[in-house]
């Protein structure tokens, strides 16, 4: 080949190369190297620190079943200095299968609930007690349940199973059912054939399951369980005059399954949460009280509230167009925070606040989760910040907000309150604790924007 040939095909080697590099999603000021050299004297760099962030108590999530099929329903109960005491339970319904045959002389040898934990957290080396109630009042599947659900007074207080595990991850865990009195809601309808082949008769009389865990643990874990998962079940081994007759052995065992699946099984996880007796109790919902930190838990436990308190008199100073735009929230180190860097939510969403106190995306997030595995570019990942070798590494949550906030220069957005909470709130149980806004403070939430001023 011809040297001229050569030297081509490098130089689109070598283009091809610098245009992947350009366009990492972590690069905060794309394009701005573009600019020709006489225009960079437009180009412009602030940090907002005037921020003001305080905790506030988290509102109410709907945790009913949406069909979702690798959803976790949390059941267990934490305990720290740095946000309390968590709790949280599930309710479910099983489902009538067309494999279990009714007919007389009845025998049941066993009823097992199985149910598959794919996820743990907390004290994950103690033992955890599980307890399965009969749920006394029906719930149904197309109605909306919030967090806040109040199980009290909705089961039978004396629990159907009990039993003591020590929880691993992506593992099956069986629960006998051996109470007489439930088992007799079998054999009072041995041979009646409607109830077991209609969802709303069969759910009038088996309305499901409330349950519950602790850990033997001080610290507590959470157990994570996959209920739409098939191997979450109710199975029966049973016998009657509709299976079988082996004329040497007697009647002949089989098992029936009742599912539940994300299609016609309700299932709601409560929380509940109690601060008493750690600083976050001191100051969160209050305005009024200045905090070195701010917090984030999931399980509607905590988040954080936050706006921007100069924002009309940076934007008196004339129009601009927003480069780039990032919100930094740092992480409170392990030492002052108590919090162990590998027990840190692995990412954190932001919310703006409307007037009538609904939550809503970001304008960022929306535009990019139209597009295929692009949501991600949105951010509110934990990531290490190096301030070099002879520095500790500190951690931080960095969302990109430039088109919202280009919309709040262009008072096109005039909502001005934002909230920070954790992701995927519903099954994560997981908290942070996170620098405020606070002068005093080293590091503070800030927002960072390049801009061109027209």
């Amino acid at each position: 080949m011809k040297k001229k040939g050569l030297w081509v095909r490098a130089l689109i080697t070598g283009i091809m190369v610098l245009a992947g590099w350009s366009c990492q999603v972590d690069d905060q000021e794309l394009g701005t190297d573009l600019l020709p050299p006489d225009d960079a004297v437009f180009l412009f760099r602030d940090t907002i620190f005037e921020i003001d962030a305080g905790a506030v108590n988290g509102k109410p999530l709907m945790t009913h079943e949406r069909g979702e099929n690798t959803r976790l329903f949390l059941v267990g109960s934490t305990r720290d200095t740095v946000v309390g005491l968590s709790k949280a339970s599930l309710i479910t319904q099983f489902n009538p299968t067309l494999t279990y045959k009714t007919g007389p002389n009845l025998t049941i040898d066993s009823l097992v609930l199985y149910l598959h934990i794919a996820g743990l957290d907390g004290d994950t080396s103690a033992r955890m007690t599980f307890r399965v109630h009969e749920l006394t009042e029906r719930i149904y599947r197309d109605s909306v349940y919030y967090s806040n659900f109040d199980p009290e007074g909705r089961y039978d207080p004396v629990p159907l199973a009990e039993t003591s595990i020590i929880p691993r991850s992506n593992t099956t865990y069986s629960f006998l059912i051996d109470d007489p009195g439930y088992l007799d809601k079998f054999y009072v309808r041995e041979t009646d054939t409607a109830v077991f082949r209609n969802d709303s008769l069969f759910k009038e009389e088996f309305r499901g399951f409330y349950i519950v865990a602790e850990s033997e643990s001080v610290r507590g874990a959470m157990a994570g369980i996959q209920l739409n998962n098939a191997l979450s079940r109710v199975a029966m081994k049973y016998a009657s005059d509709s299976t079988e007759v082996d004329s040497t052995a007697g009647q002949d065992f089989v098992w029936s399954t009742f599912a539940i699946n994300e299609y016609s099984s309700q299932k709601i996880n409560v929380f509940e949460h109690d601060h008493s007796g750690t600083y976050l109790a001191g100051i969160i919902d209050r305005e009024e009280v200045t905090s070195r930190y701010c917090y984030v838990q999931g399980m509607a436990g905590v988040n954080t509230r936050f706006s921007f308190a100069t924002l009309q008199e940076w934007i008196d100073r004339g129009p601009v167009v927003i480069s780039s735009a990032s919100l930094v929230f740092d992480v409170v180190p392990e030492p002052e925070s108590g919090i162990s860097l590998g027990t840190l939510p692995d990412r954190l969403m932001l919310l703006f606040e409307r007037d009538g106190g609904s939550y809503e995306s970001l304008y960022d997030y929306i535009s990019l989760r139209q597009i295929d595995n692009a949501a991600s570019r949105f951010g509110g990942y934990l990531k290490p910040v190096s301030s070099g070798m002879f520095s500790d590494t500190t951690y931080s949550y960095r969302f990109n907000v430039t088109l919202h906030f280009q919309a709040m220069v262009n008072q096109e957005v005039l909502a001005n309150n934002f909230i920070l909470q954790v992701s995927d709130a519903r099954g994560n149980p997981r908290f942070a604790k996170l620098w405020s806004s606070l002068p005093a403070n080293r590091q503070r939430v800030r927002l960072e924007v390049v801009y061109l001023k027209l």
